[in-house]
């Protein structure tokens, strides 16, 4: 039976550090394209969606979305986890590749590989620390996404569902290693967060 594999990009542009960085400009294009472009490389994923919250400040991300056909789901501005399991559901989506907005050098060769290792494995949610931050997915069964919203007391808390998830106690958690050793630079910082990530 096919696994239907949904790529869902965590996206806001209500940041404290750095406001608005999803539209910040990298090679002339928003950081926000720039990680959809990388994303249609991946040959896994079935379909790309942009899950953002229906506070009107995330407006403009509605706007670049609609100009590039990319799909947008809007949904609870705080429940993240909510956002997502409500994108899943539409979608029938069976594995979740969570990818954050501020991460525009994801790296879909890796990505590619991480599903594989994660229906081979039959886990539940899939995670590598060997790749530089910020080019890291993580790999999440949608069943498993509905277990853990179940477990959390505090919506405010989902924006946390890494924590929720690589819980070993709970789920079937599997740590990918990379097979490309030229890429095993866990020690490189390449998320945007701030001006000085930006300029990097």
């Amino acid at each position: 039976m096919k696994n239907n594999v949904v790529g869902l990009i965590a996206v806001r542009l209500k940041s404290k550090r750095l406001p608005k960085k999803a539209l910040a400009e990298l090679n002339n294009l928003p950081l926000i394209q720039r990680l959809h472009e990388r994303l249609l490389k991946s040959d896994l994923l079935n379909e790309i969606i942009w899950c953002t919250s229906t506070n009107p400040e995330d407006d403009p991300l509605e706007k670049i979305a609609k100009t590039l056909k990319a799909k947008i789901f809007r949904g609870s501005e705080l429940d993240v986890i909510s956002r997502f399991i409500s994108v899943s559901d539409k979608f029938n989506a069976d594995t979740i590749v969570r990818i954050t907005g501020d991460n525009p050098l994801t790296d879909p060769e890796m990505l590619d590989y991480m599903v594989k290792c994660h229906l081979s494995h039959d886990a539940e949610y899939s995670y590598t620390e060997d790749l530089p931050s910020g080019t890291r997915p993580e790999i999440i069964s949608s069943s498993a996404l509905k277990r853990c919203h179940d477990l959390i007391q505090e919506p405010n808390y989902s924006e946390y569902m890494t924590l929720m998830l690589n819980r070993p106690d709970k789920f079937r958690v599997l740590k990918i290693n990379t097979p490309n050793n030229d890429v095993k630079r866990p020690e490189i910082r390449l998320t945007i967060d701030t001006k000085e990530d930006l300029k990097l």
